[in-house]
């Protein structure tokens, strides 16, 4: 096995946690990829935040905790994948730091879900969202529920650059081939309700949706001549006028994986946009984050 053939997962000893062992565990099965479990502990937090004036034996404590929560991980995920398939990690250090360094050793990362009371977002703030912002290679956020009826095969990407978005299809194809299964391109425009009376009323609403739909079939072309054995893949377009976000959780509701992409424009630290966090935070199947081709290792 190479150094980076591994999936890292973030275990935070609960259901999210679970579930990315699962989810991160099944695409192993079909990759012959590594699975490297990660827990991070951020003393300074842990120690500084809940008891500011220090106790001794609290970081030895929380070491231990850290550590029984890896045991149990790393049992879970070998009864899946076995026990030669999987090794575990423990970290000091912050939460987000730690993980987007390890991900630069790993070829994907895969995170559960935050959904949780308001507050502790408050303390401990959104890990899987500046994660998914930061890290060099894709970023997957699996819902700790996932609701029966889900198509275990099709994958939904959504694109949000109609004539720019090649190699963001080609992975969700390219995950299409791999589970058997369709692939579903979605498209969604909208104009702000303060620009209607001076816009709207200019705008081809058929012709623009016509030239989304034309530029996302020749996409869909571009991506068929590079990835193997993708020609016998179902695929539909879908372009809609509507809020973004909405319209993708709608399409995607029922999907196996969502693939969405990160921008290679934005701030550094911005680079997953406001749908993006949106997606994250409600969808009901796994997301999986693409970060902009140049920064792929």
């Amino acid at each position: 096995m190479a150094e980076h053939d591994r999936i890292l997962v973030g275990i935070d000893g609960g259901e999210g946690g679970r579930a990315a062992i699962r989810h991160a565990a099944e695409r192993a099965g079909r990759s012959g990829a590594h699975l490297w479990l990660v827990h991070v502990i951020d003393l300074a937090i842990a120690t500084g935040v809940f008891y500011p004036y220090g106790y001794a034996g609290l970081a030895d404590q929380i070491r231990e905790a850290g550590t029984t929560a890896l045991e149990h991980a790393e049992k879970e995920a070998a009864e899946i994948v076995g026990p030669e398939n999987v090794t575990s990690t423990l970290r000091d250090g912050g939460v987000v730091t730690e993980l987007v360094h390890a991900a630069a050793d790993s070829t994907m990362v895969v995170l559960g879900d935050e959904r949780h009371h308001g507050l502790s977002r408050i303390v401990t703030g959104s890990v899987t969202g500046r994660v998914a912002s930061r890290a060099p290679v894709p970023v997957v956020i699996v819902p700790a529920v996932w609701p029966d009826g889900q198509d275990a095969r099709t994958v939904v990407v959504a694109v949000a650059d109609c004539d720019a978005s090649t190699e963001l299809v080609v992975r969700a194809l390219g995950e299409a081939v791999e589970r058997g299964g369709g692939l579903v391109i979605v498209h969604a425009w909208e104009v702000p309700a303060i620009y209607y009376e001076s816009t709207l009323g200019k705008l081809d609403a058929a012709g623009l949706a016509a030239d989304a739909r034309h530029q996302l079939m020749q996409t869909l072309e571009r991506a068929r001549q590079l990835v193997p054995n993708s020609a016998g893949v179902d695929a539909w377009i879908e372009v809609h006028r509507g809020q973004p976000a909405q319209v993708v959780m709608e399409a995607a509701k029922k999907a196996a994986l969502l693939v969405i992409g990160r921008r290679g424009h934005a701030f550094p630290l911005r680079r997953l946009g406001g749908t993006g966090h949106a997606l994250l935070r409600e969808s009901g199947c796994p997301v999986e984050v693409v970060p902009p081709v140049a920064e792929a290792p």
